[in-house]
Order: structure tokens, then C-alpha cells, then sequence
């Protein structure tokens, strides 16, 4: 759709910007676990995972401890699958982070994605698919032979229109493309239909539980002997719960009398997992057991993090011993740099820390966000000083790199860091409320963003703020300049203002106040003012890559309109190659360059072409009131000017309905977007004239009109015909006449207006 970066002489660069690195676990989610010789062999189950190519879907649902991820890490190394493995987090209601996630493990899989940029940014939280969802999808679909997409630990994805994506995704599999999904719980998708068509293969904890075989075994590699009553007894204690029989066999090993251990249980009392964990702990020797209670608290973690966060040395030999020892510190790479807990054990293990040391808890979680901040890991160490009670801190932290994140298409994640951290107090430093405003102008939360400009008055003053912002000041100016909630004359002076004071050509933000001001202009209808700021914010290298693409998309919708149709061409098409070298295509915020490469695209000729990808804007834009009122404004009057030229006389007339609705509130400064409209609705009249003329034509006149499309002259025509030249230029007259038209372009463009051609 978009035109890709070929080359053309006399293109001005637009230099990219550098991409930020926001996932700091990549290496550790993309690998199974490695094998281990202590791994209770289930051939039974891993008879039944032969299916998986069988099936679309695989869906392995239990609660913790029912040994799943082991069990596929098993099957895989046994089987060798082509397999492309994520392991979730919380992080992963994220949509980017999530598809960026998938794109990279399938190209470790040796499933080439076309994404035309890096695959760690990626599609916007939003219900339609983005460009590297489609792209997986292209990717399976070329894939030679079966493929399996494994997403282990799906309970952490909860986001409604991230489970969509799922959806289509499912929707869309091709036969050698096979996804496999392992849960705590019900993964909250829409699975009916492949279960009534047995498309589905589920293995559930009746499955899973653990046969008397399978824990006779886990026993006796624990060298734990008991009597067959005895046996049973823990068999119906643990309800066959893989993960209860395993803390029974540490609890019960060494034990001189393991069997009178487990019949102090017959009086109703079961196998919990907090009391067999605290035993497990117990049977540590102090430090250890001080070791895992502290670590506990980390969702995975290096010797060097174990170090920074103890405020001690020789934990890399204290993790060595546990991964021989222990089946509940999993190693998440090959190297044994990053190691997590079971689950369930942190918990516990968790439980422990706050109940025996609860004012070392702060601490702990304290130095966790330091050395995450120090590494560039900006997402845990938030979610470490929010675990602190730092709430300060983690708003200071959030404000210095949110810009990062959007930029990154992570908008998800940066709303995250503000539920968290809940509505900013009274007395909140500014930076905080700053913060806030950007994010309530990021959503469309006018009443939030109304609100925090207005607490944010008394601090015009305070700065610079940690994100580079030169002052309070200037963030409101930027806030209000740029998505002009306020209304065109509102937006121009705050974006003029915003512009004499973000100086810096090495600030993100001078990029953002030029934009701002480039646009605002183009809304008054100053054409040469306009191409100025916006031509500084393209050319900026500092631009964030969102605010590159927004400004080249202005500045094309100014080249169109001042007649300079093969800038305009080239601008639209370089805003959609930044979109695209980013993985940017599929947030709200980018339906301004379909806009523009639309606008570009009718503007020679090619409407057809006009209408799917303004079609695909409007979608963008379609169900959010995000990022402002003015993309959707230049999106309308625009798709319905195109569907006026086309002929599409009551898409154009809604459209312009919708517009009229969505401008109705600013009475001032729109003397320009009036214009415009009128001028749309000139062509919408003249459409519905030409049409009505255009049912006179003559069988003759058709016949001359579509060969009038092409390059003939009116004497070929007139030979191609057997008719005189005099003839067809009767004819020719008669058709412009008709049309509307005063030349040869004109009449085609009429014709094709009304579907004649």
C-alpha cells in the first residue's frame, strides 16, 4: 500500500531514529526450559501432545503446580517440534510486547516476518490486527512445514482486545501453523467453535495430575519408600497434584519413618502447598532459606540482581546448588543467567518473607528497582518501586521515559505504570501532573486533562521536568498545541508558545513543538507558514518516530492542497516507511498518514486505490477518541472529498454528516477547515449533477468515452471507430458537455466519478 523506501534521487533523508530497547527479559521468554534428568517421564501425555499438528489449537489448562510448562518443555525436546516459545508475563496485556514477543520467537524459529522494521514494536492496543500480527500471519502462511506457536502462562494476558487479537490470529491459521496455549485458567477466548468441531485438543488437571506410576517414580528418585496405604493416603491427599507430591518427597526425604509422617495426616488434614513448602524451606540451612525468601520477591532474576538486592555476595553458588537440588528454581536459558521460582513456591516462599520480615520488604524491593534502573529495565523497576510504597519515585521514573514507550507503540504499558500508581495526590511534585496530562491527552480523557492543566497553573515555572521537557510551561503549551482539544486558536498560540520554548534541536520535544506548530497552522490555513516547522520536524534526528510520521503527513495534506501533488506523493509515502520501520501502523495515532498517502493517491488518479487505504485509516480511528479531535477531523473531510470524486455519493454525504458533528463545538479559527468542506461539498454536488447528465450518453458517445481513457489521439480514435474525425469530435463535445467537463482529464475524472468507466 504504502510506497517503500526505493531509493529515488532527489528524496530528502529523513534520518530514523534510534529504536528503544524496552524488554529486558527477551533472551530468557524465548526458550523452553532445558531438560532435566530429575523430570518424571509422562509418555502418556506426551502421546497425547503428538496430536498438536493435528489440531489448531492446544489448550493445556490447570492450576498452578500441574507440571504444564515442564510437560511442554518435555514434549519438545523429545519430539522436536518447529516451535516458536514465549514465556507471559503481566507485561504481555501489552499487545505490542506480546506480537513483538511471538514475531521474534518465530523468526528464531526460522519464520521470517516481512515487518519492514525490528520486531520489538509492533501493533498498538487496539481491536484491529496491526502490521505484524498480519505479518505473522503471512509468515505461517509461507511457512514449508508445521509450526507451533507456544504462549506458557496465559493467565497473565487479560486485556479483552488483546484476547481479540488472539482471536483472529486463531482465525487465521493455516494448516501447518498450530498454536499451543498453557494456563492457569480459562484463557477467556472464544474456543466453542473449534471444541464442537474437535479442532481443539485440551488437556485439563484430570489429565494432568500425576498416575500412581508417575509419583511412584518422583519418590523413588527421592529415595522416599512408603507402604501401599501410606501411598494411597498421599495420592488421595495430593488429589495426584504433581506439585504436592514433589514437596511431599522433599518434605519426606531423609525421613527414618516416612510412612508414619504421612498417616499423621488420616485425620482430615491434606498436603497444602503452604504447609509443604514451609517444611521444604525449613529443611534449608538458614542462609539458603534467607536466599529464597528474599529472591522471592523477583519475578526472575541473575546472580548479580540476587547480589544488588541481598546487599551480599555468592548467590551464583547458592543457585547452582538449588538447580541440582531443587525442581522449583527453573533456569530460563542455556548459560544459567536467569533463573524464576515456581509459582507457586514464590508464593509461599513470598508469604514467608512479608510474615517473618515485613520491614525488610520495602528494602528489598527498593534495591530490586535500582539495579533494574541501572540495567535500563524501566517497566520492572516501576513495578518495584510501586511494590516499595516509592510512589514518588516511580512516578519520577515513569515521566522520564513515557515518551519512550508511546514512541515504542507501548501506550498500553505506560497506562499501566498510571493504574498503578492511581490519580496523583494533592501536593503531587508537577512532573507527576504532568504525567497525568499527557496520558488524559494520549486517551481523550478531556475531564483528567482539564483537570491536570489546571493544577498545573501555579507551576508554569518548574523545571526542567526528568522526561527533557524545559518547564512545566512548555509541557502544557506542547499538552494543548498538539492535540488541541481547545480548538484551533487555543492550539495555534499554545503551539507558537510551546515552539519558543522547546529550543533544543537535541530534544525529542523541539521535533514535537514544530510539529505541533506546523499543523496548527495547516488548520488556519497558512500553507508556506505551515511547511516551515514541519519541514524542521522531519528533518530532526532526534524526532520520535510517531512525531516524524505525523509531520510528514501534514506537510503532504499542505503540498496537496498548495498543488504540488509529487511532494505531497513522496511525503505520505515516507510517513507510512516510518510507520513501518517501526512497527507503528496499527496505532490510532498513525491514521493520519493513510490520510495523507489516501489524499495523495486520488490526487493522480488513483481513487480506487484512495478509498481501501483511507478505509484502512478510518478504522484506526474509528472506535477511540484518542490522541485528539483532529486526526479524525483531517480524516474525514479527506475520505469523504475522495469518495465524492469516486461517485460514492452516500459514503461522501456521511461522512461529511459525521464531520459537520465532530466540528460543530469550535465556532472560532475554522475558517479554513470551512473551506475545505465547502469545497468537498461542491465536487459532492457537481458529482450528483454529472450523474444525471451522465445518463444521457449515447451508446456512441460511451463507446468514445472509454477510449478517451487512454492515450489515443481523437484521430486514432476516429480510425479505430471507421468514423470521421469531425464525427468524433462531435461526440467528444457532447460527452464533456455532459460530464461537466471542459477538457479530456476532466470528462475521464467525471466518468469515473460516476462509475460510467
Amino acid at each position: 500500500m504504502a510506497g517503500s523506501a526505493d531509493g529515488r534521487r532527489g528524496r530528502d533523508h529523513v534520518p530514523a531514529a534510534p529504536a528503544a530497547t524496552v524488554d529486558p527479559f527477551l533472551e530468557a521468554k524465548l526458550r523452553w526450559p532445558p531438560p532435566r534428568e530429575s523430570w518424571v517421564p509422562r509418555q502418556r501425555l506426551l502421546t497425547r501432545l503428538g496430536a498438536v499438528c493435528d489440531h489448531p489449537v492446544t489448550l493445556a489448562a490447570a492450576p498452578a503446580g500441574y507440571g504444564k510448562t515442564t510437560l511442554l518443555a518435555q514434549w519438545l525436546e523429545a519430539e522436536h517440534p518447529r516451535a516458536a516459545w514465549v514465556s507471559l508475563d503481566s507485561g504481555d496485556n501489552d499487545a505490542n510486547r506480546l506480537w513483538a514477543h511471538v514475531a521474534a520467537a518465530l523468526e528464531r524459529a526460522g519464520c521470517r516476518l516481512e515487518t519492514g522494521g525490528p520486531v520489538d514494536r509492533t501493533v498498538g492496543a487496539t481491536t484491529t490486527p496491526g502490521s505484524t500480527l498480519t505479518a505473522i500471519v503471512d509468515a505461517l502462511r509461507a511457512a514449508p512445514d508445521d509450526i507451533v506457536i507456544v504462549l506458557d502462562d496465559f493467565q497473565y494476558v487479560q486485556d479483552a482486545r488483546t484476547h481479540s487479537q488472539v482471536e483472529f490470529l486463531i482465525a487465521h491459521l493455516p494448516p501447518q501453523a498450530h498454536l499451543l496455549i498453557s494456563t492457569r485458567s480459562d484463557p477467556g477466548l472464544r474456543l466453542g467453535r473449534l471444541r464442537a468441531s474437535s479442532d481443539l485438543l485440551e488437556l485439563r488437571s484430570d489429565a494432568l495430575g500425576f498416575t500412581p506410576h508417575e509419583a511412584g517414580l518422583l519418590l523413588g528418585r527421592s529415595d522416599v519408600e512408603l507402604d501401599p496405604e501410606s501411598f494411597d493416603l498421599l495420592m488421595e491427599s495430593t488429589e495426584g497434584w504433581p506439585a504436592g507430591v514433589y514437596l511431599a518427597s522433599l518434605s519426606l526425604e531423609g525421613r527414618s519413618a516416612p510412612s508414619a509422617v504421612v498417616r499423621a495426616f488420616r485425620d482430615g488434614n491434606r498436603f497444602t502447598a503452604d504447609y509443604l513448602t514451609e517444611e521444604v524451606l525449613g529443611r534449608h540451612p538458614s542462609h539458603v532459606r534467607d536466599f529464597i525468601t528474599e529472591v522471592s520477591l523477583l519475578e526472575r532474576f541473575t546472580a548479580s540482581l540476587c547480589d544488588h538486592v541481598r546487599g551480599s555476595t555468592g548467590s551464583a553458588t547458592i543457585l547452582r546448588d538449588l538447580e541440582r537440588t531443587n525442581l522449583f528454581l527453573t533456569p530460563l536459558d542455556q548459560d544459567g543467567h536467569w533463573y524464576r521460582f515456581h509459582h507457586l513456591f514464590a508464593a509461599v516462599a513470598r508469604t514467608e518473607l512479608e510474615v517473618s520480615r515485613p520491614d525488610d520488604v520495602a528494602t528489598l524491593h527498593s534495591r530490586a528497582a535500582q539495579w533494574f534502573t541501572e540495567a535500563g529495565h524501566v517497566d520492572e523497576a516501576i513495578s518495584h518501586l510501586i511494590a516499595a510504597g516509592d510512589a514518588p519515585g516511580a512516578a519520577t521514573l515513569a515521566q522520564r521515559h513515557w515518551l519512550q514507550y508511546v514512541d515504542a507503540g507501548r501506550v498500553a504499558t505506560v497506562l499501566g505504570w498510571s493504574a498503578a500508581l492511581g490519580p496523583s495526590p494533592d501536593g503531587a511534585p508537577p512532573a507527576a501532573t504532568v504525567n497525568a496530562a499527557w496520558l488524559a491527552a494520549l486517551i481523550g480523557d478531556e475531564s483528567t486533562l482539564e483537570a491536570s492543566l489546571a493544577a498545573l497553573r501555579d507551576h508554569r515555572d518548574h523545571g526542567p521536568l526528568p522526561d527533557g521537557t524545559r518547564s512545566v510551561e512548555s509541557a502544557m503549551a506542547m499538552i494543548e498545541g498538539l492535540f488541541g482539544y481547545g480548538g484551533p486558536l487555543t492550539m495555534r498560540a499554545s503551539a507558537q508558545r510551546a515552539a519558543t520554548l522547546e529550543t533544543d534541536r537535541h530534544s525529542p520535544f523541539y521535533a514535537l513543538a514544530q510539529t505541533a506548530l506546523g499543523h496548527a497552522y495547516y488548520v488556519a490555513g497558512d500553507l508556506d507558514r505551515a511547511r516551515v516547522p514541519l519541514s524542521e520536524a522531519r528533518h530532526n534526528d532526534r524526532a520520535p518516530s510517531i512525531i516524524r510520521s505525523l509531520s510528514l503527513a501534514t506537510e503532504s495534506l499542505v503540498e496537496d492542497e498548495l498543488g504540488h501533488l509529487e511532494q505531497s506523493q513522496e511525503h505520505a509515502e515516507r510517513a507510512m516507511e516510518v510507520l513501518d520501520a517501526n512497527g507503528l501502523r496499527a496505532v490510532p495515532q498513525a491514521s493520519l498518514a493513510y490520510t495523507a498517502l489516501g489524499r495523495a493517491r486520488a490526487a493522480v488518479g488513483r481513487v480506487d486505490d484512495a478509498l481501501v487505504i483511507l478505509g484502512r485509516g478510518l478504522e484506526l480511528r474509528r472506535d477511540t477518541s484518542a490522541h485528539g479531535p483532529w486526526g479524525m477531523i483531517h480524516h474525514l473531510l479527506v475520505h469523504a472529498g475522495v469518495a465524492a470524486e469516486a461517485g460514492e455519493t452516500a459514503l461522501a454525504t456521511s461522512l461529511l454528516g459525521e464531520l459537520e458533528s465532530r466540528t460543530a463545538a469550535y465556532a472560532d479559527g475554522m475558517t479554513a477547515m470551512h473551506v475545505r468542506t465547502e469545497a468537498v461539498r461542491r465536487t459532492l454536488r457537481s458529482t450528483h449533477v454529472g450523474s444525471l447528465a451522465g445518463q444521457e450518453l449515447t451508446e456512441r458517445e460511451m463507446e468514445i468515452l472509454q477510449l478517451l481513457q487512454g492515450s489515443m489521439s481523437l484521430r486514432q480514435i476516429a480510425d479505430e471507430l471507421y468514423l470521421s474525425s469531425n464525427t468524433v469530435k462531435t461526440h467528444s463535445r457532447a460527452v464533456y458537455r455532459k460530464l461537466g467537463a471542459h477538457t479530456r482529464a476532466e470528462a475521464v475524472t467525471a466518468a469515473r466519478r460516476q462509475g460510467l468507466v
